[in-house]
């Protein structure tokens, strides 16, 4: 069952006003921002770089050279149906990543892909073992922020928590990171330590959580 914004225990109008903020479209990656789902439901395609670092070069297929051919064009078909963190046919999506997992079973990314349609479909504990094991394939800060976010889609603060912290020890400047924590710190009611987050996202490249949080009186 796939929950939605009246699950949390803060108000909805902040967290609405408070997350669409955190969207840092107006920077150059590969994934887009993050965009409010009703449950903060899926991560990107890849953690983004802040605006200060030196940009990557643009791959909106998200293929990397590194696997079957076949099933990484298979991979890029499911890849190109997200904007920004919503997959606009998870059906489809679902239909190109079965396909490439069959042809690899242990692609990482593939695993991840399809756990966040499976997320967004309300499939939470498909979605949850496809991200279990793309960690453990490969324990990326990536696959670790998708799983943190599956897991507080569960309504399992200290689950994401634990999975957030771990991505972290792996990308401490990841933004999206950091504007995750920070709202499922603002779920559990620690406002400091959201505020605290949402700072740290700041300094690593987007300010627009905190900005946000300013402005609904949640931060100083």
């Amino acid at each position: 069952m796939i929950m939605n914004i009246e699950s949390f225990n803060i108000s909805k109008n902040i967290l609405y006003k408070l997350i669409n903020k955190i969207n840092p479209v107006r920077f150059r990656s590969i994934a887009g921002g993050l965009a409010l789902l009703s449950i903060l439901a899926l991560p990107g395609c890849s953690l983004l770089e802040p605006e200060k670092m030196p940009p990557k070069p643009a791959n909106p297929t998200g293929v990397s050279g590194k696997h079957d051919p076949q099933a990484e064009q298979l991979f890029a078909k499911a890849h190109v149906l997200w904007k920004g963190e919503t997959c606009t046919d998870p059906e489809k999506a679902l239909e190109y990543l079965d396909e490439a997992l069959k042809i690899e079973p242990d692609y990482p990314q593939a695993l991840i892909r399809r756990g966040l349609a499976l997320s967004q479909l309300g499939y939470a504990d498909d979605a949850f073992d496809d991200l279990t094991k793309a960690i453990r394939l490969e324990p990326s800060a990536e696959a670790y922020l998708s799983r943190g976010i599956c897991l507080l889609q569960q309504g399992n603060t200290a689950g994401a928590r634990k999975d957030l912290e771990e991505a972290l020890r792996r990308d401490d400047r990841s933004y999206r990171v950091w504007n995750i924590l920070g709202a499922v710190s603002l779920k559990e009611g620690k406002e400091q330590e959201a505020c605290e987050a949402f700072e740290k996202a700041c300094s690593s490249g987007d300010c627009a959580g905190i900005e946000a949080a300013r402005r609904e009186k949640i931060c100083k």
